[in-house]
């Protein structure tokens, strides 16, 4: 199924909203996200935690 980037960052904000996340690690996130939301579409939430964690 293809999701749209929108698609994907609202998946984002509701993944980091339910860990108490903050706005900092959204935002980045949904930079990273934009660069390849076909990529980010079809990865874990997980994995784009610990990429900005790194």
């Amino acid at each position: 199924m293809k999701m749209t980037a929108e698609e994907v960052k609202e998946f984002w904000r509701g993944w980091c909203e339910r860990r108490d996340l903050g706005k900092d690690v959204v935002a980045a996130g949904e930079a990273i996200i934009d660069d390849d939301p076909e990529f980010w579409a079809d990865q874990t939430m997980d994995q784009l935690l610990k990429m900005i964690s790194e």
